[in-house]
């Protein structure tokens, strides 16, 4: 009998159908990859095997687990049941995890819950269990807080909480999207020994098809809450029957159609740019240390060129980002754009510089005002115009650069809520257009996205490059998307640019050792599945 089983699961929200008839199995040692896009069903499955769909779902079929029924358990056998037969890892540690509890006491609560053990041999326990997962405690206290880690190390800690009680049963929803590459091979190892190890049972949900040929022994394709093909993952990944199969296959390796343009003149120019930070003082009237976040670092771009920063978690990208676009100053070296050293000017005299400079933000809804319109958000920029344009005008801007990033002006009225991952993403480009910028500065747009919108949102940067010249430094760890849109590539470790050269050439023949380490470590469906 399988460890988890799934048969004829349907759920609905009023006239709306979540899952349609789904079924499927995870037997103990075995590891299966649930697949799809945004919306398809994936979460959806996985709320259902915890009992945790929200109570407005009204669900019908089975969802057995050790042959018990999760759908007709009450709540004090569910609680029984997760954490000590079934653990969950989420997508997002940083809401996952409680902010005002150290790490330790967030892994020692299910412990003393389940066991009834006294704190301090929870404690003990947790310190174990964190150890086990690369968090020694001679390094990372158990009286940290989840903001005082790196997000690969807060992952770590929800793993950590997940495999605590040795559950028969770990599901893990998207475990790695937000992470560089060389820290999401680090997990999923993990993930991997934790199988080995304790014969548990994993479901492994992700939209990235070379995560899951490297991982999964089984496979189960989802759409539109209805499974459209499974079986054994590399038979299904190399067979590919079904044509929404193909889609996903070739969506994660989607390049849009460039055609190499003359590069313009130069636009962004940075000599020796160094951060320092401050640190706190280890003693009460002890000397405050420095921590160098960016280190001596020189680049130039043109206008109409496409450039990828790419490094690992912590290296320093994001800081960069920040003082190219004048939010953060440089201790030493300087930033020049369109021929200007913006790096000591102060905020009234950046207002040109402003407008010719737009970002784009990894998570588009957290970056939005949730009570405004799409129409206030768009318009939100042209502040920075010296004139003013009226309320009509501005919606008339705003309804240009919608139809722009392929989206009707009727959207105007409505809020982001509203909208899919793929669409906000969209207006959120819409409104670094719409001050008609030379540059934009692209923190990881394309993260968070399924692979099939991944795809549209680089046709509309191709598009966007073509069309209107625009200039785009590509802030990413995904180095699919570094190859598939950029000219050129920056590597960054340890605050510093350590390669750069042409986008093929670095991928293709990385020099350096953090090029190399990122190279091996990205997930590569047509590798994996060339292997027996």
């Amino acid at each position: 009998m399988s460890l988890l089983s799934i048969r004829d699961l349907t759920v609905r929200f009023g006239r709306f159908t979540a899952l349609d008839g789904v079924s499927l199995d995870v037997n103990a040692g075995e590891i299966v990859g649930v697949v799809g896009e945004s919306g398809s069903g994936k979460t959806m499955t996985a709320l259902a095997a915890m009992g945790l769909l929200p109570e407005a779902a009204r669900a019908k079929g089975d969802v057995l687990f050790d042959g018990r029924n999760v759908l007709a358990l009450g709540e004090d056998q569910l609680c029984t049941l997760r954490g000590d037969d079934i653990g969950m890892v989420f997508q997002e540690p940083m809401t996952a995890l409680n902010p005002v509890k150290t790490i330790g006491d967030q892994v020692a609560e299910g412990i003393i819950w389940h066991t009834g053990m006294s704190r301090a041999e929870a404690r003990e326990k947790a310190m174990a269990m964190l150890e086990r997962v690369g968090l020694p405690p001679s390094r990372f206290p158990l009286d940290r807080y989840p903001h005082e880690l790196s997000g690969g190390q807060r992952q770590r800690v929800v793993i950590a909480i997940a495999a605590a009680l040795n559950p028969r049963l770990l599901i893990a929803d998207e475990p790695t999207t937000a992470l560089d590459v060389v820290l999401q091979a680090q997990i999923l190892d993990l993930l991997k020994s934790l199988v080995r190890e304790r014969g548990a049972g994993l479901m492994l949900i992700s939209h990235d098809l070379g995560v899951v040929a490297s991982m999964a022994d089984r496979i189960v394709i989802l759409r539109q809450g209805r499974v459209v093909e499974a079986g054994p993952a590399r038979q299904v990944l190399r067979e590919m029957k079904e044509p929404y199969t193909r889609q996903l296959a070739e969506a994660s390796t989607h390049r849009p159609n460039r055609t190499p343009r003359p590069q313009g003149k130069p636009l962004l120019d940075l000599a020796h740019v160094t951060r320092d930070y401050a640190t706190p003082r280890t003693r009460l009237f002890g000397r405050r240390g420095t921590f160098r976040a960016v280190d001596d670092v020189s680049f130039s771009m043109c206008e109409r060129e496409m450039v990828a920063l790419v490094g690992r978690s912590g290296c320093g990208k994001s800081t960069l980002a920040r003082m190219i676009l004048a939010l953060d100053r440089p201790t030493s070296g300087s930033i020049r754009f369109g021929g200007q050293d913006i790096s000591a000017l102060p905020d009234q005299a950046l207002r040109q510089a402003r407008r010719e400079m737009q970002v784009v933000f990894q998570d588009p809804y957290g970056s939005f005002n949730p009570r405004r319109t799409v129409e206030w958000l768009v318009c939100e920029p042209l502040h920075l115009l010296d004139a003013h344009p009226s309320r009509d005008e501005a919606r008339g801007l705003a309804a240009s650069v919608m139809a722009r990033v392929g989206l009707d002006a009727t959207a105007l009225d409505r809020y982001p809520h509203q909208f899919s991952g793929g669409q906000r993403q969209r207006i959120a480009i819409a409104r670094a257009l719409i001050t008609k910028p030379k540059l934009i500065v692209a923190d990881e747009p394309v993260s968070a996205l399924d692979v099939s919108i991944r795809a549209q949102v680089l046709d509309l940067f191709a598009e966007l490059n073509r069309d209107l010249g625009l200039a785009c430094l590509f802030i990413t760890h995904d180095l699919h998307v570094a190859r598939a849109i950029t000219d050129r590539v920056l590597v960054m470790s340890e605050g510093r640019i350590v390669e750069e050269g042409p986008t093929a050439d670095v991928l293709d023949n990385p020099r350096s050792t953090a090029a190399r380490e990122l190279v091996a470590a990205a997930p590569d469906l047509a590798k994996e599945l060339a292997k027996r």
